[in-house]
């Protein structure tokens, strides 16, 4: 299944699946304008400025009308309305059901973050996807044998308790005691797709902190 990562951080999240699917949309209008004349269908998993770019929403809206939105969150929805979203572009779906929007079919699951989100599911021309980001746990989802896992490994945890200890900042602390509560790490991330790929599955870790991942100095 072909993808494109247009951003996977706090900076801004997009990813770009088989031309027609976009999962999030926390990047610059910019960036994404290439993509969107085969964008049929958006997904927007919560809130957050760096998954929903208001800016880049009011564009879309405006110069591309025929585009559909897919979110559980309520607060995706009021922000849409505000963005002039056309309603009936507007799908606000309940979880844990699938849902035959044409030539893609979508579930929702719950996910665990400091504000409303979702999982997406979908299939698309037979093949199954899955994208979770921002949940500070997963193994309440089952997706068994899918083609695709766009998956949040965004901290180590031995790393994190180090950083833990090793903080001096009142701030910083306050940050990294936040992290394990709201963000998936690789080891859960890991457990989960030992449990549910597949022998021809793919996987894709997305949303890795520099920092409480690879252990890169924080910038300033």
């Amino acid at each position: 299944m072909r993808y494109n990562i247009l951003g996977s951080s706090s900076k801004g999240n997009l990813i770009v699946v088989e031309d027609i699917l976009l999962l999030d949309c926390g990047v610059s209008y910019r960036k994404l304008k290439p993509y969107l004349s085969k964008v049929k269908l958006i997904f927007i998993s919560h809130e957050h400025s760096d998954h929903l770019n208001k800016k880049t929403i009011k564009q879309i809206v405006y110069n591309y009308p025929t585009i559909k939105f897919v979110t559980g969150s309520s607060g995706v929805a009021k922000e849409l309305a505000l963005q002039k979203a056309n309603y009936k572009n507007v799908y606000i779906l309940d979880w844990g059901k699938t849902y035959d929007l044409g030539a893609i079919k979508v579930k929702l699951d719950y996910l665990y973050h400091d504000v409303e989100n979702y999982a997406l599911h979908w299939e698309y021309k037979g093949k199954k996807g899955l994208y979770a980001v921002d949940t500070c746990r997963i193994d309440q989802i089952e997706a068994k044998n899918y083609d695709l896992y766009l998956i949040e490994a965004n901290y180590k945890e031995e790393l994190l308790e180090y950083h833990k200890q090793n903080c001096t900042d009142d701030n910083e602390l306050f940050y990294l005691n936040r992290v394990d509560s709201t963000h998936l790490s690789w080891e859960k991330a890991n457990d989960f797709l030992i449990n549910n790929m597949g022998d021809n599955s793919e996987y894709q870790y997305i949303h890795q902190s520099n920092y409480n991942f690879k252990n890169e100095e924080k910038e300033n």
